[in-house]
């Protein structure tokens, strides 16, 4: 029989809590088990240990590595974390599935990449954009050709009152790197990227605003179970909606929205603009744009029909098992995170920033 792939989480938060209840309830993968759990936080640590029966429970993520015989390890802790929790691991010897985003600065997130090339081992990041079926129909169409050219893409992903954690490390800019850019652009940035076939950026143009945040409700994130011994009286000084256009080397430009407060639409909306067809994807489904015999088709493919489609951190353990890279490549991670820091820049300065 094969040995089980023993995970080791860090970070007993909403998301690494969210990782323990899916793979023992929905989401069960054959061969995989959670063997330890660590959080420097001893009261969340006790009370998730003790609600998923985990025994191995560590208030230093560095004594789990030592002692828990690991195979993954899963960074689910606080932004500011992920290079040295993904590091410490890589060195550990265990593959790495980080949590988003990947670090607070590009040059983190290269050294993150050469540090897992080095180690011979599989780092990905979670960013589930990736494998929604409307994702796996555009991703064909646009590798086919279908929509040719790729020349302007518009991505929003709005709340109108939602901001997680308030008061916690997410609204405090030296630990969680900025607000709903870092937090919700970064996803929607990723699959765009993706899905425009990693062209190297050039330039940003961005502006961020914090107008609202501080009268702002909380989005039901962390859950409450998780929150146990947290306190909420840290700093917010993060945007609540940020604005950015990105140019790429091959011509294309893209218009990126992310708030956790205004007063807007809500949602995540999609627009991809090609010279031979578009597309417009939304809470609504998915429309295709395009001209037959010199007249304007819509049709909406049925996203139902798709089946390949794999939960992020499945994909993961399949690239582990199979000795395949993931889905994500190493430039990308990076770059995504260079966009993010880019945006930032030239919001703060005011300026077009080059890269």
């Amino acid at each position: 029989m094969q040995k089980k792939l023993r995970v080791g989480i860090i970070g007993a938060g909403g998301m690494g809590q969210g990782l323990i209840a899916g793979l023992a309830g929905k989401r069960p993968l054959d061969g995989v088990t959670v063997a330890a759990l660590a959080d420097a936080n001893a009261a969340k640590l006790k009370t998730a240990g003790a609600t998923y029966n985990i025994a191995a429970c560590f208030t230093d993520h560095r004594r789990m590595l030592a002692q828990a015989d690991l195979d993954i390890v899963y960074v689910a802790s606080p932004n500011f974390l992920h290079k040295q929790h993904t590091l410490d691991a890589l060195a550990a010897g265990c593959h790495v599935f980080c949590e988003k985003p990947v670090a607070l600065r590009a040059a983190d997130a290269a050294a993150m990449v050469k540090k897992a090339a080095l180690a011979k081992r599989v780092f990905m990041v979670n960013f589930p954009m990736r494998f929604t079926p409307n994702a796996v129909i555009l991703k064909e169409m646009i590798s086919k050709g279908e929509f040719g050219k790729l020349y302007y893409v518009k991505a929003s992903y709005l709340r109108r009152r939602g901001v997680p954690g308030l008061g916690g490390w997410f609204t405090n800019k030296k630990l969680s790197g900025g607000g709903p850019l870092i937090d919700l652009g970064v996803h929607i940035l990723d699959r765009t990227y993706w899905l425009m076939g990693a062209p190297k950026p050039v330039t940003v143009s961005a502006m961020t605003f914090n107008r609202l945040i501080k009268d702002s409700d909380w989005a039901d994130w962390p859950p409450q179970a998780t929150r146990v011994g947290e306190k909420y009286t840290q700093p917010v000084n993060v945007e609540d909606l940020a604005s950015a256009f990105i140019r790429f080397d091959n011509g294309a430009g893209l218009v990126l929205e992310a708030s956790w407060a205004g007063h807007s639409r809500v949602g995540q909306t999609f627009e991809f603009f090609g010279d031979k067809a578009g597309a417009l994807e939304n809470s609504d489904g998915l429309r295709i744009f395009e001209n037959r015999d010199k007249l304007p088709v819509d049709t909406l493919p049925d996203s139902k029909a798709v089946t390949a489609v794999n939960w992020p951190f499945k994909h993961f353990v399949e690239c582990i098992c199979n000795g395949r890279p993931p889905m994500a490549k190493p430039g990308e991670i990076v770059n995504v995170c260079r966009m993010i820091e880019a945006i930032y820049r030239s919001a703060d300065t005011g300026r077009e920033v080059r890269l």
